[in-house]
């Protein structure tokens, strides 16, 4: 994958914002660079900036889990972050950030060409923004919904930390989902069940 490969090494070194002196390491994005689905989280947390890979804390292993029910690998997808570096104290990325770090998704979505993207939370949808050039609702007004951006269908989900400090929402997350990987979105299309945007 060299021109993944390529771009990581971008990312490893970008001093581009101030979150560069908070990292231990900047994250890249993983998987097959020809993979159906992409899942976008949010940033780095203490576990992703200390191993320098993407959804390996507690976010990652309740994506794991519904994957593993689904008989999906999480090999098969391609998971990356809207922002590459972990925000000090854990904080919600800044505009300013989220946008450095979107052209960096961008050339990823180039690249990997997914079929279907799966934005998680408002900090990835915010930046898919950037990337296409459109403005998208809050997650809490779309997730659930399919959405047709240029050739990509994108299907916003409430990111796993927030279900993880609401478990009551698990069972809509894990729905929502199961939706994702189970869904043919060009039969969605034909119902005229996907906004287009």
């Amino acid at each position: 994958m060299p021109q993944l490969d390529d771009l990581c090494s971008l990312i490893a070194s970008c001093k581009m914002c101030g979150l560069h002196y908070f990292r231990k390491n900047a994250v890249c994005g993983k998987g097959p660079a020809n993979a159906k689905y992409m899942i976008i989280g949010e940033a780095p947390g203490f576990q992703e900036d200390e191993v320098g890979a993407p959804f390996i804390g507690r976010s990652g292993k309740l994506i794991d889990s519904i994957l593993s029910e689904l008989g999906i690998s999480r090999d098969s997808i391609y998971i990356t972050n809207a922002v590459r570096c972990r925000p000090s104290m854990n904080k919600t990325p800044s505009v300013k950030e989220i946008k450095t770090c979107s052209d960096y998704l961008k050339e990823e979505i180039s690249i990997v060409a997914p079929r279907v993207i799966i934005p998680m939370g408002n900090v990835a949808l915010k930046s898919l923004g950037y990337v296409f050039g459109k403005k998208f609702p809050k997650v809490s007004e779309i997730t659930g919904k399919v959405i047709l951006v240029n050739r990509y269908y994108v299907y916003p989900q409430f990111h796993p930390a927030a279900i993880l400090r609401n478990p009551k929402k698990n069972v809509y997350f894990s729905e929502g989902l199961k939706m994702v990987f189970t869904s043919d979105s060009e039969k969605l299309l034909a119902e005229g069940s996907v906004i287009s945007l």
